[in-house]
């Protein structure tokens, strides 16, 4: 069946982070502690760093074996009630979650081919959805308003607003019922195997791997691609000549 409908990726398939996440750890780790101190909290920072990655890294775990998205602010308000800051005002995490963002969001970047390709796209009559995991969908939101994504994808569906994760079949299921489109029409477009590739199998749609980020890798057993790209205007030769 023609392919009619691409759903994508956000992070490494439209845009990438061209430095090590790792490295600016402990600068997010500082801001979050500087917007809490503003605030009048007197936090041990090494306290505060043990009890944030903690939990990230069990909430981290829990989604992606229950397929169930975990809030940034929720994991924020779970270690600072270990810490003995149970009850925040819940503007006051939001802010804490924003400053420890802000010195990766500075950091991302469209690919040089993105827009000319879902220009392309649209162009040619295809229906674009964007369809991300993260655990702050206002996070999402700053960088799709920033790099001007908007006007390309109907739907735009953040697992953190939803409260699943990808590879759920239900939220590329519920993007094919909006579409009135059968899902053998649809194809996902994304970087990571375990989330989007295997996505698109469960859903019964394509998978096309964006490999432009971290380039090919192993797969795992049984998880095979229908295409790879290594830029996203490989898409329109992926694709053909033919409109949907």
């Amino acid at each position: 069946m023609q392919v009619r409908g691409l759903i994508f990726d956000l992070g490494h398939t439209l845009i990438d982070l061209p430095v090590d996440p790792q490295g600016l750890r402990p600068q997010m780790l500082a801001a979050a502690l500087e917007a809490l101190r503003r605030h009048g909290l007197t936090i041990d920072p090494a306290a505060f760093t043990g009890a944030l990655e903690r939990w990230l890294e069990r909430r981290s775990g829990q989604g992606s074996e229950e397929w169930i998205e975990h809030p940034l602010t929720g994991t924020f308000a779970l270690a600072l009630a270990e810490l003995g800051f149970a009850g925040l005002p819940e503007a006051m995490i939001r802010e804490a979650v924003r400053a420890f963002l802000a010195p990766q969001e500075a950091c991302w970047r469209t690919f040089p081919d993105t827009h000319e390709t879902l220009e392309a796209l649209q162009a040619r009559g295809y229906r674009l959805a964007l369809l991300t995991n993260s655990g702050d969908a206002d996070h999402s939101w700053r960088l799709i308003e920033r790099f001007g994504l908007r006007r390309y994808f109907d739907p735009i569906v953040i697992s953190a607003a939803v409260g699943l994760r990808k590879p759920h079949p239900r939220l590329f299921l519920d993007i094919s019922r909006r579409w009135d489109l059968p899902p053998a029409a649809i194809a996902v477009v994304g970087d990571l195997p375990e989330a989007d590739l295997r996505g698109a199998r469960l859903a019964g749609m394509r998978a096309i791997w964006a490999v432009m980020a971290h380039g090919p890798r192993p797969l795992p057993d049984g998880l095979q691609p229908d295409a790879v790209i290594h830029a996203l205007r490989e898409l329109l030769h992926v694709l053909g000549s033919t409109r949907p």
